[in-house]
């Protein structure tokens, strides 16, 4: 591994996970799951900190950007070793590989019990409608297909001379 190579790709795959997190976000938000998190019935408040609580949105504030910029970083690192191998496949096929690998495994698939994945649907408690998991849905399927198409494009046309390598 080159690290100037890696450490380009991180950056991009990173810049892109940041930018498409904070837009499907901004957009879901209002739409989609703001009655979760301040609405009438603030089901996420059970277990995440909300604005609700200002002293400990403050934790949020702080760490936001740290983690997010974490999270590509690590996104970046796993999909490097497939860097080769991605660099020849087409740009569809890049977009839909990296968007479903950031849907199904990053999200749907995940071992952890939250609203949309299928771990939460089993595990947290009744509260958490089929509604509460459909309407998460739209922001992680978006952020998904945004992510995968970026860094697919971000990683120019494929390079059909690795294959002779």
């Amino acid at each position: 591994m080159k690290p100037r190579h890696f450490l380009t790709f991180a950056s991009k795959v990173t810049a892109a996970h940041v930018i498409t997190y904070l837009v499907a976000g901004t957009i879901a938000y209002p739409l989609f799951t703001k009655e979760f998190y301040v609405g009438s019935n603030p089901i996420f408040k059970v277990f995440m900190r909300t604005e609700l609580e200002p002293e400990l949105w403050r934790h949020v504030a702080s760490w936001f950007l740290p983690a997010l910029l974490l999270e590509g970083f690590l996104i970046a690192a796993a999909l490097y070793p497939f860097f080769d191998t991605l660099m020849i496949w087409s740009f569809s096929k890049r977009f839909l590989s990296i968007s479903g690998l950031y849907v199904v495994i990053g999200f749907w698939a995940a071992t952890v019990a939250a609203p949309g994945t299928i771990e939460g649907m089993v595990y947290l408690r009744p509260v958490f409608t089929p509604l509460v998991h459909l309407k998460v849905q739209p922001e992680i399927i978006v952020q998904g297909l945004a992510l995968g198409a970026m860094v697919a494009l971000w990683m120019g046309p494929p390079n059909i001379e690795s294959l002779s390598h």
